[in-house]
């Protein structure tokens, strides 16, 4: 992987959200007993092809019924403890997948950790930015991913674009229960829905054009 995609340092947004928790008044104990209660309950993936490199961009959806991001967010030592927690902990989860392109096996990243609410405290989202270095050429690619098949514990939907005038030829999603579609010939979206099981495998075979086409 050449130094351009090298690890790069997680860029945290310093700036303040909200009002200022006073740490004095929110208790270790507190903490831990709120991040308990978060709840995720829905996810979503947007997956960007380019001419040698894949990004992407994970996002959960959470119940925070205690409050716990909210203090987290109205604190910025708290907000930057947590946005590396979740760095590593994200990082040490892709670090377990082994993705192949073109028979190359290569390193997804994360880049960027955020965290915001949706409307209200008790309704939290969680980004990852992630990207990798990607032997990609015009003409026929095969992307592969292995992974530890897992019970679907919340919806999701992961959607992948690729260059104007791509054209995806062939999807396998192992032997799990989520569904796909393709749309316009260049753009993938699956759907794992809760009560399901991921199948362990991803196989995206799809064809690049020799000069993005503008279309």
């Amino acid at each position: 992987m050449s130094s351009l995609w090298c690890y790069q340092s997680l860029s945290l947004r310093r700036r303040r959200r909200g009002g200022r928790i006073d740490r004095r008044l929110v208790s270790s104990e507190w903490l831990r007993e709120a991040s308990e209660a978060v709840e995720p309950v829905h996810g979503q993936g947007f997956f960007y092809v380019g001419y040698g490199y894949i990004s992407y961009y994970l996002v959960f959806d959470y119940v925070d019924p205690l409050g716990y991001y909210d203090a987290v967010l109205g604190d910025e030592k708290l907000f930057e403890e947590e946005t590396t927690k979740l760095y590593y902990s994200m990082q040490e989860l892709v670090d377990k997948e082994k993705v192949i392109v073109n028979g190359e096996k290569v390193r997804p990243r994360v880049v960027m950790v955020d965290i915001g609410k949706r409307g209200r405290k008790s309704r939290v989202f969680i980004v990852f930015a992630l990207r990798f270095q990607a032997p990609l050429r015009p003409g026929v690619n095969v992307y592969e991913n292995y992974y530890d098949v897992e019970d679907i514990e919340y919806d999701y939907e992961a959607y992948w674009v690729f260059p104007p005038g791509s054209r995806i030829l062939e999807v396998d999603m192992g032997t799990g229960t989520e569904d796909w579609d393709i749309v316009g010939g260049n753009v993938l979206a699956i759907y794992g829905r809760r009560g399901g099981r991921t199948g362990g495998y991803e196989k995206i075979v799809f064809k690049l054009p020799e000069e993005p086409t503008g279309k």
